[in-house]
C-alpha cells in the first residue's frame, strides 16, 4: 500500500495556493479550475479543494506534521506572514487560513515531550 495524496477543504483555493506555494514552498502541480489544486511537496501530494474546512481545538484535530531542516527558520517566516505560530520545546504549530493544524518538526529530533504537552 502507499499513500495517495491529502486533500485540505478550502475556502478559498486560489488564496490557499498563493499560501501553500509562497510561504510553505509547495510547488504547483496541477490546477484544476481554480476548485481542485494539486501542490507536491518532496513526493508528497496535497489537494486543496473548494469546500468547508472542518477543524477543532489544537489537541482534537487532525494534523500534519512538515519536516523541515530548520524549523525555527520556517516558524520565523510564518510569524513574518502573519501567521500564529505556537511554540513547543523542539517543534512548532501553527494553523493556516482555514484553520488546519501544521506541526513543523526537525527530522530525527525527539517529540515525545512536545506530544505530552499536547495531551
Amino acid at each position: 500500500m502507499k499513500a495517495g495524496h491529502i486533500e485540505l477543504p478550502v475556502k478559498d483555493p486560489v488564496r490557499s495556493m498563493k499560501f501553500y506555494t509562497e510561504v510553505l514552498g509547495f510547488k504547483l502541480d496541477v490546477n484544476q479550475d481554480n476548485r481542485f489544486i494539486w501542490l507536491t511537496s518532496n513526493g508528497y501530494t496535497l489537494l486543496l479543494r473548494s469546500g468547508k474546512p472542518v477543524v477543532g481545538e489544537f489537541n482534537a484535530s487532525p494534523n500534519i506534521c512538515l519536516y523541515v531542516a530548520d524549523s525555527a527558520r520556517v516558524a520565523r517566516n510564518l510569524a513574518a506572514h502573519g501567521v500564529q505560530v505556537l511554540e513547543h520545546s523542539s517543534c512548532f504549530h501553527f494553523r493556516d487560513q482555514d484553520g488546519h493544524w501544521f506541526q513543523l518538526a526537525n527530522p530525527g529530533e525527539d517529540h515525545s515531550q512536545d506530544a505530552a504537552s499536547d495531551a
